[in-house]
This record gives structure tokens, C-alpha cells and sequence, in this order.
């Protein structure tokens, strides 16, 4: 039986997957959806957070296809949720979620695209997160895509048989209920982007020592970013998140930078080259500490995400065990450290 929720996002697609988990997602897509050159396989690859785990509905083939396709979108669209929902409801309704190596002419892959238009080579096809990639940079380039009907904007990019994307709509709903396992795969303990070591000083303040006080001099947009982030101790981590009821770790970092009016992206490997590089010896209470985390997307990558306190502390969303909570520098970086980044060098 489906739930009564999940029905309810047939009805409001253009925001159905936010409904679906409960979550709003801040800040925008911020891609240049009008590039026309494509990112290499190697190259996506070093952005995409690996996810693995069954889907109940799936067969196996399926089931890692589906995380192949969400963890690519996520990153291709710095985590919009409904690009990844119409991702996977193309390709299901192309595929099956099936990596097919033949179809009509010489469609390929788990969308069906074809080396004749211009979609990449077949080798290129065949491999899902390439796949997955062009077709989502595609979809961010048309004009409105959001305020479209779902199946109307896979229309807009495949140019099927189906003028009126009906094929596509039809498995909406199915795309939402599978997006919600593969989430749920990604959030669990050890998957993408989650902190390594546990929590510093007592649990029922979700390891903020009692006597912590923000250092005095911090300055104001600094300060803004850190009394955020500890505003919200104590939430889940839920993976793609950014607020106001759960966050991911670089979720957690762009809404308490959003709230200095500093602009961040909702991903790791694009915060590790935002604002300013600092030294250990020039951090301050609100930079970000960016490390390996426990499943690092690629050498140099950053996986994971936390703000300074100062008092060699650090607040992040950890995992989905710990949610948002503070742990020691020692700790936090015991993964290793990708990069000190300073979002507001001018302060």
C-alpha cells in the first residue's frame, strides 16, 4: 500500500520529493546549467559520493543502478532534490533501471540516450554516472524546469515518442518511494559524507562542553555562522539536507553561512574551494574544516564538513547515530583533513 503522503506528491510535483522526506532544501541549484561541455568520467567520479545498498522493490542490477543514478544526480545538481527524482523516474521509465546495451537504434544505457545525438561515445553511455550526468546538465538547462510538470521536463531533454511526457509521469511516484530508499542507504552508518569519532562532552548537550563560550573578538558574520550551527544540536543527520529540520553536513555549513547572508554550494567537494584557504595557526570560530569523512569521494575530495568553535572544537552533522554534535579537533580530523577554508576572509 502506498502512503497516504507519497499519493499526496503526485498532486504538487514540482516540490513532491521535499514532501516526501519532510525536508526544505536551501539555497539553489548553482550549476552553470548552460555550459555545453561535459564533465569526464574521471571527473565525475571524484564528486560523487558512492552509495550502496538493496532496494526492496529491486532486483540487485536495479538496486545499484538506482544508487549509481541518485548519487550522480545529487552531485550534478549540488543536491536538488527533485532533479534527482526526475532523474530516476527517466530512467525507469527508459530502462527499468536495467544497463541496457542495446534499444532502439543505438539507444544505450539506463536512459536510452544515443551516440548519434551527441549523448557521448558508447562506452560513456554505458557508464551510469556519466549517464546520469548528462542527462541531469541537460535538464538544469532548460528554461523553468522546476515549475514544470516532472514528466513534461524529461520531455524537454529526451525527446521521446510521448510529446506530452505522460510516459515519464507515469512512474513519478515510483521514482519518489525509490529515492526514498536510496536515501535512506546513503544516510546509514559509514555512508556518504559522515564524520569519523564520536562526540565530546556530555551526550544530553550533544557534546558541547557546559562551559563553552564563543571566543571573544569573533567577528559578527563569523559568529552568526557558529550560533546557528549550535542552534542546531541535537537534529538528524538526514543526507541532502539542509535544514530547517535535519542537515547533511555541508547542508549544516551553508545554512549557518546563509545566515550571515555568505553564500555557500550544498556540497563538500565545491565548499573545499569556497571563501579563502587558512592555515591551523589563522582559523577562527566559524571556518570550515574539511576532511575525508568515512566514505571519501576521491583523493583531494573532502566527504565531510564541520564549522570551528574555537577551544579546538568542532559542530558538524556527524552521521545519522550522532545527528548535529560537537567532537574535538583531534577527533574530527583523525580521518585526515582535506582543507581550513575561511568563507568570509574580509571580516
Amino acid at each position: 500500500m502506498i502512503p497516504a503522503r507519497l499519493l499526496a506528491v503526485v498532486a504538487v510535483p514540482a516540490v513532491a520529493i521535499l514532501l516526501v522526506l519532510g525536508l526544505t532544501v536551501v539555497g539553489a541549484v548553482g550549476q552553470d546549467s548552460t555550459s555545453a561541455s561535459l564533465l569526464t568520467v574521471s571527473e565525475l567520479a571524484s564528486q560523487t559520493c558512492p552509495v550502496t545498498g538493496s532496494i526492496s522493490t529491486l532486483a540487485a542490477d536495479q538496486s545499484a543502478n538506482a544508487d549509481a543514478v541518485v548519487a550522480a544526480a545529487m552531485a550534478a545538481s549540488d543536491e536538488n532534490l527533485q532533479a534527482v527524482q526526475i532523474a530516476l523516474m527517466t530512467a525507469i521509465t527508459e530502462s527499468q533501471l536495467h544497463n541496457l546495451d542495446h534499444g532502439d537504434l543505438d539507444s544505450l544505457g539506463l536512459f536510452q540516450q544515443r551516440p548519434s545525438q551527441g549523448w557521448g561515445t558508447a562506452a560513456q553511455l554505458m557508464d551510469p554516472t556519466y549517464a546520469t550526468d548528462t542527462f541531469v546538465r541537460q535538464l538544469l538547462a532548460v528554461p523553468g524546469w522546476q515549475k514544470m510538470a516532472p514528466g513534461l521536463a524529461a520531455q524537454a531533454v529526451q525527446h521521446s515518442g510521448t510529446a506530452d511526457g505522460s510516459n515519464y509521469q507515469a512512474n513519478w511516484n515510483q521514482a519518489g518511494i525509490v529515492a526514498l530508499e536510496v536515501l535512506g542507504n546513503a544516510g546509514a552508518p559509514g555512508g556518504c559524507g559522515q564524520g569519523v569519532g564520536s562526540i565530546v562532552g556530555p551526550p544530553s548537550a550533544h557534546g558541547l562542553p557546559a562551559d563553552y563560550a564563543l571566543p571573544a573578538g569573533t567577528a559578527p558574520d563569523h559568529a552568526k555562522a557558529v550560533q546557528f550551527a549550535l542552534a542546531q544540536l541535537g537534529k538528524p543527520y538526514v543526507w541532502g539536507a539542509a535544514g530547517p529540520d535535519a542537515f547533511d553536513c555541508s547542508g549544516l555549513t551553508m545554512a549557518a553561512w546563509a545566515s550571515a547572508h555568505i553564500p555557500l554550494l550544498h556540497y563538500t567537494g565545491d565548499q573545499q574551494n569556497e571563501g579563502t584557504a587558512v592555515t591551523e595557526a589563522q582559523l577562527v570560530p566559524g571556518d570550515m574544516i574539511l576532511t575525508p569523512g568515512s566514505d571519501q569521494p576521491a583523493p583531494g575530495v573532502a566527504g565531510h564538513v564541520g564549522l570551528y568553535l574555537g577551544d579546538n572544537l568542532v559542530v558538524s552533522a556527524i552521521d545519522p547515530q550522532d545527528g548535529i554534535a560537537v567532537q574535538t579537533w583531534d577527533t574530527f580530523v583523525s580521518g585526515g583533513l582535506v582543507g581550513l577554508r575561511d568563507p568570509a576572509p574580509g571580516e
